[in-house]
C-alpha cells in the first residue's frame, strides 16, 4: 500500500486551466533542460477512462486527471465511494470489507456533468494591490529567481465550445501545469501515472493571498507541511 498526505488545494479557475490548449502546455515543456536554464519540465500521461486513451494530464497535485469530469467523478469514487458510469466500480473492490455486488451507479451523467460545469466556471479572484510598491518589488524578485520558469505568469485559452465563459481568454494562472522534480525531501514516494514520488504539478498560484481569509489558516505543499508562504518559498 502506498500512501500519502494531502491537502485539498482551491477548485477555482479550473474550468480556464482546462482551456489552455494542450500545444500551449507542451510547448513550455523541456523535459531534459534543452535551454540550459536549470529548469525542467514534463507533461503527466493518464489513461481517460471516458475515452479509452491516452491524454495529458492536467488536473491533480501530480497531474493524474486529464478532464474535469475525470476529476470530479474521480472524487465522487476514491473520496466518497460514489460510483459513475466512469468510475463504476466500488472504491473496496477487491479489499476485505468488498461486498461483492453488481450495484447500480449511485450518482447520474446528468449530476456529474452539473457539477463539473460548475467547478468550470467557478471565478477566480481579482488581483489586489497591483500597484504596491512592495508588490511590484516582489513580482521582481519573483522572475529573477526563476519562480516564473515554472509558475508562469500568463497564458490564454483556446476554443473550448462547451463552455464558452472560458475560452479565447488573456488568463494569469502562474502554472506551466507540468510536472517538476521537488527533491526526495518532498518526495511521498508514491508514482502516479508517469509522475514519480518526487514530481509535482506546479499549482496555480493565483487567489493564494486570499487562503487564511477562506480557511482561518494557511497550510501550504501537497500535505499542508509549509504554514506560510514563507515556510513554501523556502522548502524550494
Amino acid at each position: 500500500v502506498l500512501y500519502g498526505a494531502r491537502m485539498a488545494p482551491p477548485v477555482f479557475g479550473r474550468g480556464l486551466l482546462e482551456a489552455i490548449p494542450e500545444a500551449t502546455i507542451l510547448g513550455w515543456a523541456d523535459e531534459f533542460d534543452e535551454d540550459n536554464d536549470g529548469i525542467s519540465g514534463r507533461p503527466n500521461r493518464v489513461m481517460d477512462p471516458v475515452s479509452g486513451e491516452t491524454r495529458l494530464g492536467r488536473f491533480g497535485l501530480k497531474a493524474n486527471a486529464p478532464s474535469l469530469i475525470v476529476q470530479n467523478a474521480g472524487a465522487y469514487s476514491e473520496d466518497m465511494g460514489v460510483t459513475s458510469s466512469i468510475f463504476p466500480q466500488e472504491s473496496t473492490f477487491g479489499q476485505t470489507q468488498y461486498d461483492e455486488l453488481l450495484d447500480e451507479v449511485e450518482v447520474s451523467d446528468d449530476t456529474i456533468e452539473t457539477v463539473t460545469l460548475y467547478v468550470q466556471t467557478l471565478g477566480v479572484p481579482a488581483r489586489r494591490d497591483v500597484d504596491d510598491e512592495q508588490v511590484l518589488r516582489g513580482e521582481e524578485l519573483f522572475a529573477q529567481a526563476q519562480c516564473a520558469a515554472c509558475h508562469i505568469p500568463e497564458a490564454r485559452t483556446g476554443a473550448f465550445p462547451d463552455v464558452a465563459e472560458v475560452a479565447n481568454q488573456r488568463i494569469f494562472p502562474f502554472t506551466d501545469m507540468l510536472l517538476h522534480d521537488m527533491g526526495e525531501e518532498l518526495s511521498d514516494q508514491r508514482p502516479d501515472f508517469l509522475a514519480s514520488g518526487s514530481e509535482w504539478r506546479t499549482p496555480p498560484l493565483w487567489g493564494i493571498g486570499l487562503t487564511a481569509v477562506v480557511q482561518g489558516r494557511t497550510e501550504f505543499l501537497h500535505d499542508g507541511r509549509a504554514r506560510s508562504l514563507m515556510e513554501a518559498i523556502l522548502w524550494h
